[in-house]
């Protein structure tokens, strides 16, 4: 129905057909019916007069091709609750920005193809989705320059940000634990991005072709770097690599990276096996940064009393607390928690033992660092260092 402007729904309406307005190029506006669940296939394929929507909040379900060609649809809601984006669902219509909803847990490919986008705010906490050039939000010649993460996603899904090649800065919130393959391959003007802590693997490819990136912050929990996954990243100036044991990797991750001008930074208190590991001994510049402030995943548990030290309140908290120096000849083997209070501080004791139990001195002095001292008790050695971090509002010493 070519000339067909406007369509008003009755409430009494609880069925949509697919292709229902498919087509009807001179449509305008349409209401929905606010109970409704799922927009059918193709429902408003190819009206390409209508320039803005309002979805319902009951809505969970857009489907194949709703919104195909929707050429002049510039403006839509997307609720959360709603669960399901699917093929090409918005592809070909005018949206220069779009928000994804916590609750979205699948994207079809090509969903957003076509659309003059400029920003995305990604909300889900896990989501499946397109890959490649079948990504929801891939274009040959992407506008995207902002790209937001919202505070609870847990996974960045593989090829997500795959060619925004205007895209400059990302910045991941702490609670993403999974990055996914290609992720933000070829976004040739990132410049800058920090890994959460809680992420164990950098996977392949994920940087190739990030021509601009200049730093790059790798944390303590990452234990695997997979294959090019810095391939061609020739504007690397900096790595900063919390991990307290070399990863191992391959020439292929770090391929093109200009490791005569790219600074590595390590714990200084494993400088040393950086410059003895495959490929990071490369670069010519490694230097050893403190780690004060860098925190290991564990968790100690604490039992403390009141400050009064009445025995009628307990309780018991976790916290996340300093990596325990390295000694050399020694073993760390746990930190054990010294009675006190998120008052008056809480002190913590590193337990070592000796590597050759034959050497056992009194008191052994890290050359590292002369203020450290580990002193013998029974079969054990005791870290003495008057250090003080701060923790989740605790003092810990």
């Amino acid at each position: 129905m070519s000339k067909l402007v406007e369509v008003v729904l009755p409430p009494s309406v609880k069925s949509l057909g697919t292709h229902a307005f498919h087509g009807c190029t001179s449509l305008k506006t349409i209401n929905l019916p606010v109970t409704q669940k799922t927009l059918p296939v193709s429902f408003l394929e190819g009206c390409t007069s209508l320039e803005s929507i309002h979805l319902p909040a009951t809505l969970t379900t857009i489907s194949t091709d709703a919104f195909y060609g929707c050429s002049s649809l510039s403006d839509v809601n997307l609720e959360e609750g709603l669960t399901t984006i699917s093929l090409r669902a918005f592809s070909g219509c005018k949206l220069s920005s779009v928000t994804i909803p916590s609750t979205v847990t699948s994207i079809g490919s090509s969903a957003f193809s076509g659309n003059p986008l400029t920003s995305v705010a990604w909300l889900p906490v896990t989501c499946s989705i397109g890959t490649d050039s079948s990504a929801p939000f891939y274009s040959s010649n992407s506008q995207i320059t902002s790209f937001t993460f919202g505070e609870n996603v847990e996974t960045v899904p593989a090829y997500l940000c795959y060619n925004m090649s205007k895209l400059v800065e990302v910045v991941l919130p702490p609670s993403v634990k999974s990055l996914g393959t290609r992720s933000f391959n070829s976004c040739t003007s990132l410049k800058s991005i920090e890994l959460p802590q809680g992420v164990t693997t950098i996977p392949v490819s994920i940087f190739e072709n990030c021509k601009a990136l200049e730093s790059v912050v790798i944390p303590s929990s990452v234990s695997s770097i997979y294959e090019d996954a810095f391939y061609g990243c020739s504007g690397l100036l900096a790595i900063y690599n919390y991990a307290f044991t070399p990863q191992t990797i391959s020439a292929r991750v770090m391929y093109n990276v200009n490791k005569s001008s790219c600074i590595l930074y390590v714990p200084i208190d494993y400088l040393d096996l950086y410059q003895e590991a495959a490929v990071w001994r490369d670069f010519l510049n490694i230097v050893g940064v403190a780690t004060d402030l860098q925190f290991e995943e564990q968790n100690v548990q604490l039992t403390y009393l009141k400050k009064d030290e009445t025995p009628l309140f307990m309780e018991v908290i976790k916290l996340q607390v300093p990596h325990a120096p390295r000694v050399e000849g020694f073993h760390f083997l746990k930190w054990e928690v010294q009675q006190g209070n998120l008052e008056d501080g809480i002190v913590l004791q590193a337990v070592y033992e000796a590597i050759d139990p034959t050497f056992a001195p009194n008191v052994y002095a890290n050359p590292a660092n002369p203020v450290q001292k580990l002193i013998r008790d029974g079969k054990v050695y005791i870290l003495c260092d008057d250090k003080t971090y701060s923790v989740t509002g605790a003092r810990v010493k």
